[in-house]
């Protein structure tokens, strides 16, 4: 990867320790890692294994192309701000439950446009 994703992706992965409210340290103990290495990766200085980052996907319940693009992995979604992304792996629960109203109200309004034609 260029230096450049690497740092993209440790922001991301930084942002997502953060928002769940773990340390560098709780994560490298998950991870079977050093801190030193992940203070490493969040500054885009070094890499996480293709395993650590399935792991992490999971744990943060992301997809990989999130992690490592910073891009959900459909198409149709490629589409969706990656504003609301960052809304969902947040794991704000207010955030969250305002976004999914807002979307439940938008799939009524669209439903209805629908049967009016």
């Amino acid at each position: 990867m260029t230096e450049q994703r690497n740092k993209e992706m440790g922001m991301r992965l930084a942002k997502l320790r953060r928002n769940s409210t773990m340390t560098q340290e709780d994560l490298a103990e998950i991870l079977g890692v050093t801190t030193k290495h992940i203070s490493h990766v969040e500054r885009g200085k070094a890499a996480l294994s293709l395993r650590h980052l399935v792991r992490l996907s999971e744990m943060y319940n992301c997809s990989l192309d999130y992690l490592i693009m910073g891009k959900p992995h459909d198409k149709a979604l490629e589409k969706v701000p990656k504003a609301v992304f960052e809304i969902l792996y947040s794991d704000n629960e207010k955030d969250i439950d305002r976004l999914i109203r807002y979307l439940n109200i938008y799939c009524e309004l669209y439903e209805t446009q629908k049967t009016n034609f």
